[in-house]
């Protein structure tokens, strides 16, 4: 019974991850719950229980959950679009200088969407677990035509429809942020792992952007499979493969170990943040839970994994 470990931290930050999720979030005054940096990621959470005959077979979940990632390239520069092309894969345009392992073709756009829809149910159904105001909490598109959304990605990959009050911007956060000081209500961050090597300047270039009273969520993962009863062996299959991201994000100075590193809280902290809260959920990989809640975000899961493992495991920045 594999799980994956899954944090979500707000601080005006907030964040979100598989198979274990923790969620810290702040504004702008303080403190918060947080565990000690030694001790286990899932301390505190509740035992899944399993279910005694489990179905592990996740292709009658429907994985059509949007058809529209086809790119819009208006007015972007030719160099954006210079992809980087790995064993018949492609990956984000060396332009960014950034180091980011995952591929950007539309392979892997469905396993995000899918990953998508398996975090969201991790959360019960919400986008975010910031506490905002009444009036954008549950905003849609067009609901609040009056809020401002701003999506920023390395590679012009997102659907073409869109609100008419969000926007896209081809940027890469690692690079010093261009967005005026005190311009933001919420800034929410996800599935950065692997990727970022200056956590606590990132928050800090948050922290700068937001308004006062602002919040940041930062979600955040591991490849690091776990198990309640022992299951998962320290020689099996899924802790070598944890074994080899962590190695190569030390490698890189990209750490895959985000959550047991403590550097979602760390950072946001660092960064003048208070009233941070922190939240840790579990998320199986697999149907085997005996809850129907949990069964269903385990399918996800793991149709979200099996979706592209080529994917996730053959780049070599």
């Amino acid at each position: 019974m594999a799980e994956d470990p899954t944090k979500s931290q707000t601080a005006e930050t907030a964040s979100e991850t598989p198979a274990h999720v923790q969620s810290v979030e702040s504004s702008g005054a303080t403190s918060a719950e947080h565990r000690p940096s030694d001790a286990p990621i899932t301390t505190g959470v509740p035992v899944i229980v399993a279910t005694p005959h489990q179905d592990n077979d996740a292709d009658d979940i429907d994985s059509s959950l949007g058809d529209d990632n086809v790119s819009s390239t208006a007015s972007l520069s030719a160099s954006i679009l210079e992809y980087r092309t790995l064993h018949g894969r492609t990956y984000h345009s060396s332009k960014h200088a950034t180091e980011y392992w995952g591929p950007n073709d539309d392979r892997q756009m469905e396993a995000m969407d899918i990953n998508h829809h398996f975090l969201t149910l991790s959360l019960g159904g919400k986008l975010h677990l910031a506490p905002l105001k009444d009036d954008i909490e549950d905003y849609g598109p067009y609901a609040h035509p009056d809020v401002e959304v701003i999506g920023t990605d390395l590679s012009p990959i997102q659907p073409v429809w869109c609100p008419p009050n969000l926007t896209f911007v081809i940027d890469d956060a690692e690079q010093e942020w261009t967005f005026a000081p005190n311009s933001f209500d919420f800034i929410y961050m996800r599935y950065l792992l692997g990727s970022i090597q200056d956590w606590p300047r990132l928050f800090k270039q948050a922290y700068a952007a937001l308004k006062p009273g602002g919040y940041i969520e930062s979600f955040e993962s591991e490849p690091d499979f776990m198990s309640d009863d022992g299951t998962v062996k320290p020689d099996s299959a899924l802790q070598r493969w944890s074994s080899l991201f962590i190695e190569g994000g030390r490698k890189l100075n990209r750490p895959f170990t985000v959550l047991s590193d403590d550097l979602q809280r760390k950072g946001i902290e660092e960064a003048g943040f208070v009233e941070i809260n922190v939240t840790n959920r579990k998320a199986p990989v697999s149907g085997w839970p005996q809850d129907p809640g949990l069964q269903e975000i385990g399918q996800y899961a793991q149709l979200a994994l099996e979706q592209d493992l080529e994917g996730k495991a053959q780049c070599t920045p």
